[in-house]
């Protein structure tokens, strides 16, 4: 069973060792915004929907599950006391209350130089950001602080009474170096911190304990099973969709998008843009990617604005538009964006709408824009990376054919749609299928437990239009930035 903490839902999802998925419970998350660009969640409130939902899973498959294991967002931060107490809710990677923050430490460290040794662009997403903001803006709470968390890290301390992080959710922290495998003294000296707040780092297959009596009661897991590390989200995602090979690459359409592909070696960008991340995977695997912040995000936007919600009428109507939406672009920047951008300032832009256009162009445009944003993250990673030849996809937004029809025209290569929309969950329990012996190695257990089941193959003449629309959508995007943005090193 995989526990899989989001941005907006925990879900609990039971797999078989086919790689099927069983069961699967699911609650929303709220996540609270008191001030505009905060993004926080109640540790507690995230831990017993938790419950709940492992609970549901556990009645749902009569108690059979042989682990636990978990997934979850990237990016979080939160400060316990000695007895483990919250002293913060959790700031997930949505928050943006930390532009200053994020600015100074990129001028005071230098931001290349920290995303050299760490993998990660200092932004206002990244913790050291967060961290440097809860000192100022928090004293009293950061003065008291006992350990240092990210999102995952409270619920196995809650469940199993440790501080125990993974190194994939470590290395996307900025404040881990991914050359020396240990937090880094410079960056938690620059914050004040001793290098002892931060959790014990393992691999994500690490058996970390097991079920015992108290939580058995809680949830009705079997009492003495184990429990596996686990990790974050986007990295597990390569294992739930099989990205292991040179020439694989994921896309995720969820809340957020991504592409990424994995390497079995540290690459980083030879721009100063430090336009990608770089982030551990397990063993000497890395996930080498970047994300955009509004995917399925700019397609909920529009459907809940302007279609009342409903996602069948959207995918009709853009359906009815032809490929380019007759001149329409859409820059999906409703949160500013990430890779490879890294412009929180940016402003989502609807660019040459005219009387000519309607509903079909509007919504055609703002799912062509979800995947050229992507697509040009595809195009910065080719120039460190074998080029893909085959792109694996999943997360709500893919559900849509159309979505992954355009993908499959944009990205000029086959797009395969996965068994199940729960990537990251399965990637979690690929891993715990793998840790406990069931499979020869990793390569073994995605051959039998990962299924694409679809696939959308280039339509040539939609190719070529396409070539020219995302030439376009460079252009606009590169004029409109000077716009929202400080100028960039070159």
């Amino acid at each position: 069973m995989s526990v899989d903490v989001g941005t907006t839902n925990v879900k609990a999802v039971v797999f078989d060792l086919e790689g099927r998925q069983v069961f699967k419970s699911s609650l929303r998350c709220p996540v609270y915004t008191p001030v505009e660009g905060w993004a926080e969640q109640d540790p507690d409130e995230v831990l017993n929907r938790s419950l709940k939902v492992v609970r549901d899973c556990v009645k749902a498959v009569d108690g059979r599950v042989e682990a636990l294991t978990f997934s979850a967002q990237l990016y979080s931060v939160m400060l316990v006391d000695r007895s483990g107490s919250p002293l913060t809710r959790i700031l997930n990677w949505m928050d943006g209350r930390s532009v200053q923050e994020a600015s100074e430490v990129s001028e005071e460290m230098d931001g290349y130089r920290l995303y050299r040794k760490t993998g990660c662009h200092i932004s206002p997403m990244m913790p050291v950001a967060k961290l440097l903001w809860l000192k100022r803006h928090r004293p009293e709470r950061f003065g008291k602080v006992f350990k240092v968390l990210a999102m995952k890290d409270y619920l196995l301390h809650r469940l199993l009474g440790l501080y125990v992080t993974d190194r994939i959710i470590a290395s996307a922290s900025s404040l881990f170096d991914i050359h020396e495998n240990r937090w880094d003294p410079e960056i938690a000296e620059f914050l004040g911190l001793s290098l002892d707040v931060f959790p014990t780092v393992v691999e994500p297959d690490k058996v970390v304990g097991e079920v015992d009596g108290s939580l058995s009661e809680k949830t009705g897991l079997p009492k003495g099973i184990p429990v596996v590390c686990g990790g974050g989200d986007g990295m597990l995602q390569n294992i739930g969709f099989g990205i292991l090979e040179p020439g694989l690459a994921a896309s995720n359409i969820g809340t957020s998008g991504a592409v990424r592909v994995t390497s079995n070696r540290i690459i980083l960008d030879k721009s100063r843009r430090a336009r990608f991340f770089c982030h551990a995977l397990i063993g000497d695997l890395w996930c080498i990617g970047g994300a955009i912040n509004s995917a399925g995000l700019s397609l909920e936007w529009f459907v809940d604005r302007f279609l009342d919600g409903d996602f069948g009428r959207f995918e009709a109507e853009a359906s009815k538009a032809e490929p380019g939406s007759r001149g329409l672009i859409f820059l999906p920047y409703l949160l500013g964006e990430r890779a490879p951008l890294w412009c929180p300032e940016a402003k989502a832009v609807f660019y040459g709408l005219t009387l000519n256009h309607g509903i079909p162009e509007l919504s055609r445009a703002v799912l062509e824009g979800v995947i050229l944003a992507l697509n040009h993250i595809k195009k910065v990673l080719e120039a460190h990376v074998p080029p893909v030849k085959e792109v694996r996809t999943g997360g709500g937004g893919a559900r849509i054919a159309l979505l992954n029809q355009v993908q499959a025209d944009v990205f000029q290569v086959p797009v395969y749609l996965t068994a199940t929309e729960e990537g990251s969950a399965l990637g979690a329990a690929i891993l715990a299928a793998e840790a406990l012996g069931y499979y020869k190695g990793l390569k073994d257990a995605c051959k039998t437990m990962v299924k694409p089941v679809k696939v959308f193959r280039p339509n040539p003449e939609n190719v070529r239009k396409y070539r020219r629309v995302f030439e376009r959508y460079l252009r606009l995007s590169d004029a409109l930035l000077r716009l929202f943005f400080r100028p960039r090193p070159p």
